[in-house]
């Protein structure tokens, strides 16, 4: 199983840039944490998930 937001899914073997933009996630408005070192959204590393992943999508929001 793969970490996905605190939640387990099985997604072994696939891209995880595949799997985020499936799932609607607007790569230029997040961050992504993968295995706790953290990534701009446009920016992923060539990932692809195994076991124990874990994956963490954090909304970037502007503010003053």
């Amino acid at each position: 199983m793969v970490w996905l937001n605190g939640e387990a899914r099985p997604l072994e073997g696939r891209p995880l840039r595949e799997v985020l933009e499936e799932l609607g996630v607007d790569l230029e408005r997040v961050a992504v944490l993968l295995n706790e070192e953290a990534f701009p959204g446009r920016e992923l590393p060539p990932h692809v998930l195994k076991e124990g992943d874990v994956v963490e999508v954090v909304s970037l929001m502007q503010g003053g």
